[in-house]
């Protein structure tokens, strides 16, 4: 029986509590020192780091900035051989589904050596957004949309954005989004210090 998104997506998380609590403790921090610096609860961080609790997408994007790792752990990236160049066939994407936000992630870098920017293909249901809560993390965001609409809201501030358009900016800037079309829309997001979802 094939497998289904939500067991991929957990499939995904196995494994997440302990490296963050690895990454935790080589650096040092305390769970109060990681909640001030990411905003996640220390009961939240504790769950996660137990196998209790499955991080949200921006819980686990807030908990890598402040610890300064690249949320390629969340794919499993770790564990992958690197590569200096990598060619990505189409429909050969590795994937992360995320069915609490009604959004799918296709990997458009493949094995390449973790660096400077990654990039995914965003394939977002009707009605999907980022989270209750805007989200900020080191490095620059670029979303380009190829079908369908997305309003991010960045400091307070609203853009639509279609097909052919594109936002770029920089993530320290608490910033949310949500698919503004009445069906699916696919978006090409590429994110700088190798910060990925």
């Amino acid at each position: 029986m094939p497998e289904g998104p939500a067991r991929r997506f957990v499939r995904a998380l196995d494994g997440l509590g302990a490296t963050l609590r690895r990454l935790r403790l080589d650096r040092g921090l305390s769970l109060g020192e990681l909640s001030s610096a990411s905003g996640v609860p220390p009961s939240t961080i504790s769950k996660i780091e137990n196998g209790q609790m499955c991080p949200s997408l921006v819980h686990a994007i807030n908990l890598a900035g402040a610890i300064g790792a690249n949320l390629g752990f969340l794919v499993d990236r770790d564990a992958r051989r690197s590569a200096p160049f990598t060619v990505v066939r189409a429909g050969r994407q590795s994937r992360l589904d995320l069915p609490e936000m009604a959004l799918s992630l296709h990997d458009l870098h493949g094995d390449f050596e973790p660096g400077v920017i990654e990039a995914r293909l965003g394939v977002i249901a009707a009605g999907a957004r980022s989270g209750e809560e805007p989200m900020a993390h080191p490095g620059e965001e670029i979303c380009h949309v190829l079908d369908g609409a997305i309003r991010y809201r960045i400091e307070g501030e609203t853009h639509d954005l279609g097909p052919g358009d594109t936002i770029h900016f920089k993530c320290s800037v608490p910033h949310a989004w949500q698919n503004a079309a009445s069906g699916t829309t696919r978006v090409l997001w590429v994110f700088s210090d190798g910060l990925s979802f």
